[in-house]
């Protein structure tokens, strides 16, 4: 009886192994890089701890690099944190998800989370903002640098990946990225374009048979003919969106003071 379960497990690592190799077999190159760096890690994006107890269907898996990986990881957790913040975790286990996102962030992100404590104006500014929503605990700093640095980051990452799983291109090095995050503050107060959201048609989320992950994750997309430039829409919950827009040659992008255009391979170079 022993033997046969030390068989089973075996089978299943053996499987397991298999499908990786499958995998990098279709997919051979880190889609964060450029398309010069061989992949070694599958990424899962958004990844699990952005679900309620990691409940996470299958789905938007790509081929990254280790230091592309590695690297995201601690911004991953700040996003993953931001997207739970609203609405509230019902069920304690979720509660208890957040307050150890909460101490990873504390160890791996020193001084995020105490700068994300709200100013005075910024509580008073809420307060007569949100007067009619039910069960609004309060405020956050969503300025400070730190969290920014992390969101934009996750922003960044997050269009690579649709990209690279909506077209099966890679953004090469002579392209780029722009991407900003909104919060659910600029919801309320209509900061995000209403043209800008009037962009995307397509709409999708993860989902396994009949079970989906509608109400904690969806993006949507519109893509040119050539797939060599896109744009991408992701809401979390109603924590947070994600905008971005991406060319594969980023000398098209207009030039505009608000305009940061991050290049494929900035998440390899932080890490150097």
């Amino acid at each position: 009886m022993i033997g046969d379960k030390v068989a089973i497990t075996m089978g299943e690592a053996r499987s397991k192994q298999r499908r990786r190799q499958e995998f990098f077999k279709q997919h051979p190159f880190c889609c964060y890089c450029g398309g010069n760096v061989i992949a070694t890690t599958v990424d899962h994006v958004p990844s699990r701890q952005t679900f309620a107890l990691k409940r996470r269907p299958k789905g938007l898996e790509v081929p990254a690099c280790h230091a592309c990986n590695q690297y995201t990881a601690k911004h991953e957790q700040v996003a993953a944190l931001i997207a739970r913040m609203y609405p509230d975790p019902p069920k304690k286990a979720e509660q208890e998800e957040v307050r150890k996102l909460m101490k990873a962030i504390s160890k791996n992100n020193p001084g995020l989370l105490e700068e994300m404590q709200p100013s005075w104006r910024q509580q008073y500014d809420f307060q007569q903002t949100a007067i009619n929503l039910p069960r609004v605990g309060g405020v956050l700093n969503a300025s400070g640098p730190l969290l920014k640095e992390s969101m934009h980051v996750f922003a960044v990452k997050s269009c690579l990946a649709l990209h690279y799983v909506q077209t099966g291109k890679i953004v090469p090095q002579s392209g780029g990225v722009a991407a900003r995050w909104y919060s659910n503050f600029d919801r309320l107060t209509n900061s995000i374009p209403d043209d800008l959201l009037g962009l995307f048609g397509n709409h999708a989320t993860l989902k396994q048979g009949s079970w989906d992950v509608e109400d904690q994750f969806g993006y949507s997309w519109a893509i040119a003919k050539d797939a060599e430039m896109a744009a991408y829409f992701a809401g979390f919950r109603q924590s947070f969106a994600i905008v971005g827009f991406v060319h594969h040659d980023r000398s098209a992008f207009p030039t505009l003071p608000s305009l940061d255009v991050t290049l494929p391979g900035f998440v390899s170079a932080q890490n150097k």
